[in-house]
């Protein structure tokens, strides 16, 4: 049974005016490179087979930290970058409703469908993540452990799938800066899951 070390990149630059980031290219903060640092120290012992990431500076970055070191192959694929939230990245909330009138309200009312102007709702989200992730998972030796390196939309979105848990948890699901969780996957299972998503 296959085991993926899912981790959160860590903590990005201060941004006060708290900005909806989504797909934004925002690097670390000097503490998400510690945060790093000790994951790396961590996850060392682990015999990792492959590595997957966001290509996103931020996941780059903490991977990069990580996998210092260390001859394993990692990829990046744009399928694991977070949530795309369109016009809306980089603006306020209340820019956003300045400039959109009703749409915060729209997506409070319906997260799990509403997509911003130009981007993508939690359902869009599902659909690019997940069964780019089985796919990798599937390929697998069933001893292997690999490790992903994404986002906390990104990460919710597997935890869920992973815990049959249903779109009312997703906000409830732990995801702070740098989280590890292992995730052990069984391969009739994951075949299952697949034909799903």
């Amino acid at each position: 049974m296959p085991t993926l070390h899912l981790l959160r990149h860590g903590t990005l630059l201060p941004n006060p005016e708290r900005r909806f980031v989504g797909q934004r290219n925002i690097p670390l903060s000097e503490e998400g490179r510690r945060q790093a640092r000790f994951r790396r120290q961590e996850l060392f012992p682990v015999p990792l087979q492959e590595v997957w990431m966001s290509d996103l500076v931020r996941c780059r970055e903490m991977t990069a930290i990580i996998m210092e070191g260390r001859d394993v192959p990692v990829h990046a694929d744009a399928a694991f970058r977070e949530i795309h939230l369109g016009t809306w990245e980089g603006l306020t909330r209340m820019e956003v409703e300045e400039r959109f009138p009703g749409a915060v309200a729209a997506r409070g009312q319906d997260f799990w469908n509403y997509a911003p102007e130009g981007g993508e709702s939690f359902v869009m989200l599902a659909r690019r993540v997940l069964p780019a992730l089985h796919a990798r998972l599937s390929a697998l030796p069933d001893d292997a452990h690999a490790m992903l390196v994404a986002h906390a939309g990104v990460n919710r979105m597997i935890l869920m799938q992973y815990m049959a848990l249903g779109m009312q948890d997703f906000f409830s699901i732990p995801q702070p800066y740098a989280a590890h969780t292992a995730l052990v996957y069984d391969i009739e299972a994951l075949a299952r899951l697949a034909e799903t998503a």
